[in-house]
């Protein structure tokens, strides 16, 4: 990470997250892990190969896991006294049956790509192998969980938002948590937002910090299931790039044997991201300044014919724009360097897309959607559209199922594009932008000063494949290959794991009933009664 800053910069710093780093302290000692590799390797006669392991480091093997020849874990063995007689045979996580504990823990930032690739080459294989989600548009934390939870809409895009009346700043309510609160709700841990501002600056000794809490609290209460979620991913990637995400992933593997190892196989875990990461450095776009020469006034209230309210907050490949004149604005933005795509909701509701290709129209009837370009091909799904109706996909009226534009799409490099950016603008955002925009790789909007203070690595928000393509993988079992974010939770619990099903939403977007969260700091967690052992109490 690079400092440029100016020292009335590094003021302003201390002023927003002087308190949080003070309550913060350091991040502390990291979780217990599994040791890196085997100590010895044992292959059978029938292709199949036990990995021996000294869990406690004393020379002695005390612990294998037997692999199929498919490289997946078939069986574990203990010898907890280390007599070289293994006292107990237990299968693992994915054979495991009965009533047993679940960890789920909700990962920030991680591809799809580089958990597919480790998982074929050897890591998590106590794991079924992962699954693609597709993230909501924009791609943005809050959307992306709060549609997995099942408890859209979410307030605004980000923390800085346009509520018809002013911009407000958005360090506060970043701090307290206001535009994630009504997903929070559904999880037992997290990162106190305030903290965020410092672990991002060392997201290797946070995320060790959070694994640590995080296997603390699972062996401590016995909640079940127990859902975390961990932000130090995204700092990894957004500081170290690929390599920030493979070092995460490498300890998330050994901590996830380590969890197995504590609890003798008697557990599943789920694991999955929000969304992913592009992995590649990019230059800001100066968005409010590229606005004030094309003549518009960049305001903190829409007051005159004119005026846009911009937010600039985080660093990411989408923007949201406020304004009276959806269509002149996206009209204008489409045609600038970095910027992919415009969107905005017409007076009929209809979604229109602009592009340096073209201009497209989106309609939905029920579950059907209709792609219609007016001219070009912003969205480059003709060559789809003709595929579909010559299959007999599409009515005579121009719609086909929304199922089978999902099939069609998921390779694209818009993946599932239509339904996304339907979905932007009906029903996934509470104070809804007039224009959103989808960045290229290579560039992004949001704030100069963030941008000034971290040489960027990795980011996301646009409609593109990298960003947009999630994870899941579970012990469970596997959900499709390819699923929706909004879908992902009650595939999971058709699986036997238990998220809860959100209460409706009214109004403000409070959830009621979930228990205080409580915690000093740095660490937010709910307030239950701790079990003696680790172990299941049932």
């Amino acid at each position: 990470m690079k400092y440029s800053l100016p020292r009335f910069c590094w003021f302003v710093c201390l002023i927003s997250f002087g308190p949080s780093l003070l309550a913060s302290g350091c991040a502390g000692p990291g979780p217990g892990l599994f040791p890196v590799a085997p100590q010895d390797q044992q292959h059978l006669p029938d292709g199949r190969v036990d990995r021996c392991f000294d869990t406690d480091r004393n020379g002695r093997i005390d612990y294998v896991e037997r692999q199929a020849a498919d490289g997946v874990v078939v069986l574990l063995r203990f010898d907890a006294d280390e007599d070289g007689k293994f006292e107990l045979e237990a299968p693992p996580p994915s054979l495991v049956s009965g009533d047993v504990r679940h960890l789920i823990i909700i990962l920030d930032s991680i591809p799809y790509g580089m958990v597919r690739d480790l998982w074929n080459h050897g890591r998590f294989r106590h794991f079924h192998p992962p699954s693609r989600v597709i993230s909501p548009f924009p791609v943005m934390t809050d959307m992306c969980i709060a549609e997995f939870f099942g408890v859209s809409p979410t307030p605004a895009v980000e923390s800085q938002y346009y509520d018809g009346r002013r911009l407000n700043t958005g360090y506060g309510t970043y701090a307290r948590e206001e535009n994630s609160q009504h997903w929070l709700d559904k999880t037992d841990y997290h990162l106190a937002f305030a903290t965020h501002s410092i672990a991002y600056f060392r997201p290797d000794a946070w995320f060790d910090h959070e694994l640590r809490r995080i296997q603390e609290l699972f062996i401590k209460y016995d909640e079940n299931p127990f859902i975390a979620y961990a932000v130090g991913t995204s700092g990894l990637g957004a500081q170290l790039g690929r390599d920030g995400h493979l070092t995460a992933l490498v300890r998330l593997d050994r901590f996830c044997q380590w969890i197995i190892h504590r609890m003798k196989g008697r557990v599943h875990i789920t694991l999955l991201s929000d969304h992913g990461h592009n992995m590649m450095s990019s230059r800001w776009i100066d968005l409010t300044g590229i606005l004030r020469r094309c003549g518009y006034r960049v305001r903190r209230r829409l007051e005159r014919p004119g005026d846009v309210v911009v937010p600039e907050f985080g660093i990411v490949t989408c923007a949201a724009v406020h304004t009276a004149e959806p269509a002149a604005v996206a009209s204008d933005l489409s045609g600038v360097e970095g910027v992919d795509l415009a969107a905005y909701r017409d007076e009929n509701g209809d979604v229109i897309v602009v592009g340096r290709n073209g201009r497209a129209r989106i309609w939905r009837r029920g579950d059907r959607y209709r792609y219609q370009p007016v001219h070009g091909d912003p969205l480059r799904l003709v060559p789809i559209r003709h595929e579909l109706e010559q299959r007999g996909e599409i009515d005579g009226d121009g719609f086909v199922d929304d199922g089978a534009l999902f099939e069609a799409t998921t390779e694209h490099e818009y993946p599932d594009v239509v339904h996304r950016l339907w979905r932007a603008f009906h029903g996934l955002i509470q104070h809804t932008p007039d224009v959103l925009l989808s960045i290229e790789d290579g560039y992004h909007c949001g704030s100069k000063f963030m941008t000034e203070l971290i040489s960027l690595r990795a980011a996301h928000g646009n409609l593109n494949t990298l960003g947009s393509s999630g994870f899941v993988m579970s012990t469970a079992g596997r959900v499709d290959p390819v699923i929706r974010m909004e879908d992902l939770g009650g595939a999971l619990r058709a699986l036997g794991v238990r998220i809860s099903v959100a209460s409706p939403l009214v109004g403000d977007v409070v959830i009621r009933g979930a228990p205080p969260l409580v915690g000093r700091g740095r660490d937010r967690t709910r307030a239950r009664a701790p079990v003696g052992g680790g172990f299941p109490a049932r």
